[in-house]
């Protein structure tokens, strides 16, 4: 299986809410990146509670539209996050919005083939002007 592969059945357990299937294909150590939050987890149980945080938000939320990309020791997804603000997200409430936002992700395997690393770059500007949390210069 190649890393594309596994990048593709991460984004189904997520879409699934299967946060223990990842299990076997993430390493224990794993370091995954928020880059827009500055937010960084250091090991799979921080990485998938971070993951949970997407549909205490947005409970239909889904990894969409997802074109891979793959190297000898990495996958790249830009993908689309999308999904209706039915919970809070940080400081704003629920603003029963739909977010429809471009998101890329790199996911770096170790030799086993396991994810070891992991960034994501999202536009929470855009994201925040969708939902109507705030107002967004043209």
């Amino acid at each position: 299986m190649g890393h594309t592969d596994t990048h593709k059945k991460l984004h189904a357990h997520f879409n699934k809410r299967e946060w223990d299937s990842m299990d076997k294909h993430i390493r224990a150590d794993v370091t995954y990146e928020d880059i827009p939050r500055g937010l960084t987890t250091k090991n799979i149980d921080e990485f998938k509670d971070w993951l949970r945080e997407w549909p205490a938000s947005f409970s239909d939320a889904k990894a969409a539209h997802a074109t891979y990309y793959e190297g000898k020791d990495f996958s790249l997804a830009q993908f689309r996050g999308v999904g209706n603000n039915d919970g809070p997200i940080g400081p704003f409430p629920a603003s029963n919005k739909r977010m429809d936002n471009p998101f890329w992700e790199m996911l770096h395997f170790d030799a086993d083939g396991k994810v070891v690393s992991g960034q994501i770059m999202h536009d929470q500007l855009t994201m925040l002007g969708q939902l109507g949390h705030i107002d967004v210069p043209h």
